[in-house]
């Protein structure tokens, strides 16, 4: 194994953790998104349609949406 085959491995390996960062954070906005739609009195089965989640999870969030801190995108 060569130096280059090593930095390959360094680069892949950060390039993957950068992409898992940025999808825990639109989960996080997205589940923001869903709770203040169902707080300003949104029907949940429309939210989780468009939101392409589980009606079960989006009433999960109607549950926990006073519990949420905001997440603001960067």
């Amino acid at each position: 194994m060569t130096d280059d085959d090593l930095q390959k491995i360094r680069v892949a390996a950060a390039d993957k953790e950068d992409v898992e960062f940025e999808l825990d954070r639109a989960e996080l906005v997205l589940q923001e998104a869903v709770a203040e739609a169902l707080h300003h009195g949104e029907d949940p089965a429309v939210v989780a349609e468009i939101s392409e989640l589980p009606l079960e999870d989006v009433r999960k969030l109607a549950g926990e949406e006073s519990d949420m801190n905001p997440v603001l995108p960067f």
